[in-house]
């Protein structure tokens, strides 16, 4: 459990059957367009739940390259800083030791998404957190109602969020709250907004662990636009389970000092498997996406990882492996105090690649650097 835990009438007089035959021919038009406005909605609708027609869709996104590998089934594992932008529970299981992570994304058409964050045990039982996730749309042209161009214009869109979580001997409890901008830079259209994260963790039985959290409650973006629009933040709900099955785990006993009984000490496996299941639902999903992530420690120095859905709603219709989602990846853990002598951390460099429709491969890259002192 190591690994685990750690959006007209014109006025003319008509005949009646002149009147009758207008009115029919009123009816007619007003059924047709009736009907092509229903159509219209129904499209508009399945625009917005297959592509995110909604407020600040871009949190949806995967961060992190190993959550990203993993195909994003992270929530009951959650144990480096980006649990904050999954399940802010995995706080409570933190060392008292900060942890640093830095990832950045290329997500095609010019769009940089990049992240930071933090986390570590402040006391017995409080881990606390920090994360910023930002979206760059890159230059654009931007043009007015009448297609007229107007300049060059960029998106910059970001998401600060801090939380805290209280654990217990088997079980963690975390929330974090989320300050929100969008500014469309090139025009003096721009929006704030607030979010909550709510989210728990359990080790069950030293088996599994199952993790759920409920994201963007109460969620909202305030526009500065004339008369003051608003627009709901949709909630995602995520819940999932881990399990962990370790290579070479070792035991030994120990003669405790405090009172001389005998202990039997278990040193965590540096070779291990990670499985990872998640189920992912937002506010306008059609049906909940199923995640399978893999984890494999070959060596202490090495990691590879991968990830695929495999049940979702791929264009309004509910599928196996719809490939809506899927990762792979490499994580090195380089001894790098034998290299550099004795530096006050450790770290890993993580390397994902997955899906990305926008982009002109199909397929986006993201590297993170995690700092462990």
């Amino acid at each position: 459990m190591h690994n685990i835990s750690q959006v007209a009438s014109d006025g003319v007089e008509l005949s009646p059957s002149k009147q009758s035959a207008s009115i029919n021919k009123k009816t007619v038009v007003l059924i047709f367009i009736e009907i092509l406005l229903l159509f219209s909605a129904t499209f508009v609708c399945f625009a917005q739940q297959s592509s995110g027609g909604y407020a600040e869709s871009y949190l949806r996104r995967d961060v992190g390259a190993r959550a990203i590998s993993m195909g994003g089934a992270y929530t009951a594992i959650s144990n480096d800083p980006s649990a904050i932008f999954y399940n802010p529970a995995g706080l409570g299981f933190f060392t008292s030791y900060p942890v640093l992570a830095s990832s950045v994304s290329m997500a095609g058409l010019g769009r940089t998404q990049a992240s930071l964050a933090w986390g570590q045990q402040v006391s017995e039982n409080l881990g606390v957190g920090l994360g910023i996730n930002s979206l760059f749309s890159g230059t654009f042209m931007g043009r007015d109602v009448k297609g007229n161009k107007i300049g060059n214009m960029s998106d910059f869109q970001y998401c600060i969020a801090a939380g805290a979580a209280m654990s217990f001997e088997f079980a963690s409890l975390g929330a974090n709250i989320k300050y929100l901008t969008n500014n469309l830079v090139g025009s003096n259209t721009e929006a704030q907004g607030v979010a909550i994260d709510v989210g728990a963790k359990f080790n069950v039985l030293d088996l599994f662990s199952f993790g759920m959290s409920v994201q963007n409650v109460s969620g909202m973006m305030f526009w500065n636009t004339k008369g003051g629009n608003f627009e709901p933040i949709p909630y995602t709900i995520r819940a999932g389970i881990a399990m962990e099955y370790g290579l070479n785990e070792t035991e030994y006993q120990s003669r405790s000092t405090t009172d001389g009984e005998v202990e039997t000490i278990s040193e965590p496996a540096t070779r291990y498997l990670l499985f990872g299941i998640d189920a992912v639902m937002s506010k306008y999903d059609l049906s909940p996406t199923f995640m399978l992530g893999i984890e494999a420690a070959a060596h202490e120095l090495i990691v590879f990882r991968g990830g695929i859905a495999i049940y979702g709603d791929k264009m309004g219709k509910p599928q196996l492996f719809p490939m809506t989602h899927w990762g792979g990846g490499i994580s090195l853990r380089p001894e790098i105090n034998s290299i550099f002598g004795d530096l006050p951390f450790k770290t890993h460099l993580d390397y994902s690649i997955s899906n990305e429709y926008l982009s002109d491969s199909k397929i986006g890259h993201n590297i993170t650097i995690l700092f462990q002192f």
